[in-house]
């Protein structure tokens, strides 16, 4: 098979490919001013600590938020430990839920509850109430035995003066009519006397009962206002124990904004403390960015190949006479 060999070898022109590990050339300069950049910035920091900003970013408090916190924290201590408010507070909170005033009420309306009555009220159902449980007496009251006395003197002298005129004094009709005219106004008028008596005690007994009604009334009206108070007092209670403590709630939101502030300029010195140290990493790791970053552009390969055999590109074959081989050896 030897003359097949001789017969189909390759041609004797071959293709060259060169490769090359260079920059491509039109990049290669810029690449150049770059490196010697990055040598010049790294060599002038190489830590990176020049370029960390080590200044303060937090915001402290302004003068008008100042003045607030300090009318807020004067406010506060000056109504704490029992002084100012807290006082009033406290005191509540010991009598009930009562201020100084309620408690002055409640001690009003208990005794409304005990005694409906006042000094007045009382001394006018004392005497209503002896009205109403008296008993007809016609000696009782001088005013009326002083008109009776005066009635009676006045009719002894009518029938006297007319017993003269006729010539009839001391007779036994003058004495008659005397008796008569004298014992008939007394029998009206004692009559009339006791119906007046009558009247006055049934009067002073429907007014003993309407202030027996207006007693128990008053009563009720200061139980229902006693017990109303006494609500309210727990109510109270609850208002004055939140009040009570508003002044250190206030100094406890002040020392939340204080350590609000604490934080964050905490968190700002752990950012600088971050970034140096972070810094000398950057700086390295920028100029390895830039040095791998130009070894990775350009570059050419080259590669060699045999050339294509004249005797069956003439025949019309390809440079391995695959076709041919093909047909003769089928």
């Amino acid at each position: 098979m030897g003359w097949l060999s001789g017969l189909f070898g390759g041609g004797g022109n071959k293709t060259t490919t060169s490769t090359s590990s260079a920059p491509w050339g039109p990049a290669q300069g810029a690449l150049k001013t770059g490196i010697n950049q990055a040598n010049k910035l790294f060599k002038a920091d190489p830590t990176g600590q020049k370029s960390v900003y080590t200044g303060s970013t937090v915001i402290g408090w302004d003068p008008l938020t100042k003045q607030g916190m300090s009318g807020m924290q004067s406010a506060a201590q000056s109504n704490m430990g029992g002084a100012g408010t807290s006082g009033q507070y406290q005191d509540i909170i010991n009598h009930g839920g009562l201020s100084g005033a309620q408690r002055e009420a409640m001690d009003g309306m208990s005794g409304l509850a005990k005694n409906p009555y006042n000094s007045y009220q009382s001394a006018a159902l004392a005497n209503t109430q002896n009205t109403a449980n008296s008993s007809f007496d016609l000696n009782a009251n001088p005013a009326f035995q002083q008109v009776l006395n005066q009635a009676q003197g006045a009719a002894r002298d009518s029938v006297n003066m007319s017993a003269g005129g006729a010539g009839r004094y001391g007779g036994a009709v003058h004495q008659g009519n005397l008796a008569s005219q004298v014992g008939d106004l007394t029998s009206r008028m004692v009559g009339q006397e006791y119906n007046n008596w009558q009247q006055r005690r049934d009067t002073a007994n429907n007014n003993l009962f309407n202030m027996g009604q207006a007693g128990v009334s008053t009563q009720q009206n200061a139980n229902n206002s006693m017990f109303g108070m006494g609500q309210q007092g727990f109510a109270n209670l609850d208002d004055a124990y939140q009040g009570l403590q508003q002044p250190g709630q206030t100094m406890m939101q002040l020392g939340a904004m204080n350590e609000d502030l604490a934080t964050r300029q905490m968190n700002d010195k752990l950012r600088i403390f971050n970034e140096k140290n972070q810094a000398p990493w950057d700086q390295i790791a920028r100029l390895n960015g830039v040095a791998s970053g130009a070894g990775q552009l350009g570059g050419t390969q080259t590669q060699s190949a045999p050339g294509q055999n004249p005797f069956l590109t003439a025949l019309g074959y390809g440079a391995t006479g695959a076709g041919l081989l093909g047909s003769m050896f089928g």
